[in-house]
């Protein structure tokens, strides 16, 4: 059977009951302690005072082997004395209150020898169950004869309130921790409930429902600031959702065109007897959209490559002056059959650091879409330019592409390098229009390489693509 895991409200109360349950701990045995040493403390004042008393009757005779009758009697106001003196080099207890004998074991410490030779202070002796509080000092006679002023007392009026102390502290313990876990739980119940409110709203939400938001709670606090952290991401969510939805969309439409093309072609062509000429241009557009569809797939699956960073991506010293040149020279022929004049002006010796292979297939889409949207070459006119550029920029090596086509809205200039994003029909020259990618293929390419693409220009006059790159 799984065992059910421990609630965050339990563990929280748990944790906090066994903090306090430390603190009480340290906080009890602290005070406990403080109290028994002042209580101590008092009571040895207690009996320093006794004995210094004592001493001081003590004083006024000459000797006090003997006490008369009147000494006796004042020396009996002090309880729990015992007076030794030196007999032949042994103690003798020469006076004894008359309640020391409620003292245990004071007969005991009255007969030990060594009592004559020890240092003032304060002895604890402990006799059975009862422990006994023994201050001793000695002093001297005016006849010179030697002795100990021993006062005891049995430690119950001191035990006593701190047996009380213990027991107090450790019923109100027990209680304070199950009091404060109630409370703890609790508290984190009530804390925890726009928690609990914001998951099961969360688990309504669907992929169909990516337009629901969570309500924001009413104090801007922790949960406060989880839920607009879960809007947001359920913001981002919907917004790949739509992107991804409108992907798909704009894929299919792609493939169905050709796919819708090629069905109609060979249809057409097989309907009725056909002449060997007629034959040979039905294939022929059926391979001009087999390619049309070649060159989707791939951008499609580069695309979709990149965007799970598959792509291999090696860093190397890449002319980008020869580069340009090399691709120029490669579109020369089909610049020629539209009727475009090709240009190159780069600067030698500009290096960047990137994937030469990525940077080909960038200069190559960027002229080839020059060349796509450039207008035709009319009779006396001067054939159009398409002008490719490599610059240094201080630490930026700058590659351009300029054509006299029909331009680009301003407001559009961004979004051309959005997939399948593609200018108004009627500002595209020929049929061979793309699908979309070529230029969303760039800006990739150019994201990777750490540098920066822009559609620059006035609409109706031509475009500008710039790229900016950093040098090695």
């Amino acid at each position: 059977m799984t065992r059910r895991p421990v609630s965050f409200r339990t563990r929280l109360a748990l944790v906090y009951s066994g903090i306090l349950a430390a603190v009480l701990g340290l906080s009890g045995a602290g005070l406990y302690f403080v109290v028994r040493a002042q209580m101590i403390r008092h009571h040895d004042g207690e009996l320093a005072e006794t004995a210094a008393a004592v001493e001081k009757v003590l004083a006024q005779h000459e000797d006090c082997a003997d006490l008369t009758p009147g000494q006796v009697q004042e020396l009996n106001r002090y309880s729990k004395l015992v007076l030794f003196h030196s007999a032949g080099g042994q103690p003798d207890v020469f006076y004894r209150s008359p309640d020391v004998a409620s003292v245990p074991g004071a007969r005991e410490l009255a007969a030990r020898p060594e009592l004559l030779e020890e240092s003032p202070g304060y002895r604890m002796f402990v006799e059975g169950h009862d422990q006994v509080r023994v201050y001793s000092v000695p002093y001297r006679s005016r006849a010179g004869r030697r002795g100990v002023i021993r006062v005891m007392e049995r430690m119950g009026d001191v035990e006593l309130p701190l047996r009380n102390l213990r027991l107090g502290l450790l019923l109100l313990a027990p209680a304070a921790i199950a009091l404060s876990a109630i409370v703890t739980w609790s508290l984190a119940r009530r804390a925890l409930a726009p928690v609990v409110e914001v998951t099961a709203l969360a688990r309504e939400i669907e992929a169909t429902q990516l337009s629901r938001r969570l309500p924001a709670p009413a104090v801007p606090d922790e949960i406060g600031r989880l839920v607009e952290t879960f809007n947001q991401m359920i913001a981002r969510l919907e917004s790949s959702f739509e992107a991804m939805k409108r992907f798909t969309a704009d894929a299919s439409h792609e493939l169905r065109s050709p796919l819708a093309n090629v069905k109609s072609t060979v249809e057409l062509a097989l309907d009725r007897p056909r002449s060997d000429e007629e034959y040979r241009s039905a294939l022929a557009s059926v391979g001009e959209e087999a390619e049309r569809l070649r060159r989707i797939v791939e951008d499609l699956l580069l695309l979709a490559r990149a965007d799970s960073g598959r792509l291999p991506f090696e860093k190397e010293e890449v002319r980008l002056d020869v580069l340009a040149r090399e691709v120029v020279e490669s579109f020369g022929p089909r610049a020629a059959e539209a009727g475009l004049l090709l240009e190159v002006t780069a600067e030698p010796g500009t290096v960047v650091l990137g994937d030469e292979r990525w940077l080909r297939q960038l200069a190559q889409n960027l002229v080839e879409n020059a060349v796509r949207f450039s207008p035709p070459a009319g009779d006396g006119l001067t054939a159009p330019v398409v002008a490719v550029g490599v610059a240094v920029d201080g630490p930026m090596a700058v590659f351009t592409v300029d054509d006299e086509g029909p331009g680009i809205p301003e407001g559009e200039r961004s979004r051309v390098f959005e997939r399948f994003y593609r200018v108004d029909a009627a500002r595209r020259r020929g049929a061979d229009t793309g699908a979309g990618l070529g230029l969303a293929i760039c800006a990739w390419i150019v994201d990777v390489h750490g540098g920066t693409i822009e559609a620059l220009g006035r609409e109706g006059s031509g475009t500008r693509m710039r790229v900016r790159l950093t040098r090695a």
